[in-house]
């Protein structure tokens, strides 16, 4: 059975393209010791794409569904480099979209991804918004069995993350409007304006803020934990492809 990873990444006004966590699986009735990250420096992340946990020296998060244990982290220790060149291809010019609807690449080098991206109006980021995707990874080098995989659960994994994103987006908007006192004129601004102007256009003014902050749900990495582990098990346990 190959292997799939799901991953939640940002485009970082400093960084660019970074994965901010990653959910693996290890194998059934061990403790995935090897996914395990250690207690790293975060010096080298910007608070906008630091993985947050409830407790702030939390590095891992762990799960077990029927013994098989789930694995969340800022990075993979066994993918780094894979991870990173997905994310790099992920937020092209030339193939992202961040509308919910889902996209697809195949390489020898990078397997089958299926990747959806989404964004969230900040004020405080360039270009008035932060742009994320939550893309899963086939690590195989068979098209035909990926694809198979892929079309068997499609309805599920794409549900699935679109519940996912809807409810960042709500907490998202219930946090901004909570934080203004004239909901009309930010409503209006919530949705009319709030990608109006360059991206690209360089503010000197903005600072960084991670999805905790922007949904005020210290627990949304948790969540997000949870649900990615559920999806993984649930597409797993029916394939135990070759």
């Amino acid at each position: 059975m190959f292997s799939i990873v799901i991953s939640l990444a940002h485009f970082c006004d400093k960084h660019g393209p970074r994965i901010i966590s990653v959910t693996q699986s290890a194998e059934k009735g061990t403790l995935g010791e090897e996914l395990l990250v250690p207690d790293y420096p975060t010096e080298s992340y910007c608070e906008s794409c630091l993985l947050q946990f409830p407790e702030e020296s939390t590095r891992s998060m762990r799960c077990f569904i029927e013994d098989v244990p789930f694995i969340t982290t800022q990075y993979s220790s066994i993918r780094y480099q894979l991870l990173n060149s997905i994310i790099k291809r992920a937020f092209s010019e030339e193939t992202m979209i961040y509308d919910n609807m889902p996209f697809i690449f195949f390489d020898d080098l990078r397997g089958l991804n299926l990747v959806i991206g989404f964004k969230l109006y900040d004020e405080n980021a360039r270009g008035n918004e932060r742009r994320y995707c939550f893309i899963l990874t086939v690590d195989s080098r068979s098209h035909d069995d990926s694809m198979k995989m892929l079309s068997e659960h499609w309805n599920f994994i794409i549900g699935g993350f679109d519940k996912m994103i809807a409810y960042i987006k709500n907490i998202h908007k219930s946090e901004f409007l909570g934080e203004n006192k004239t909901v009309e004129n930010n409503l209006e601004t919530l949705n009319n304006n709030a990608f109006i102007g360059s991206y690209l256009r360089a503010n000197k003014s903005k600072f960084g803020r991670n999805l905790v902050s922007l949904t005020d749900d210290k627990f949304l990495f948790v969540r997000i934990h949870k649900w990615n582990s559920f999806l993984l098990h649930t597409v797993m346990n029916e394939n135990k492809l070759p």
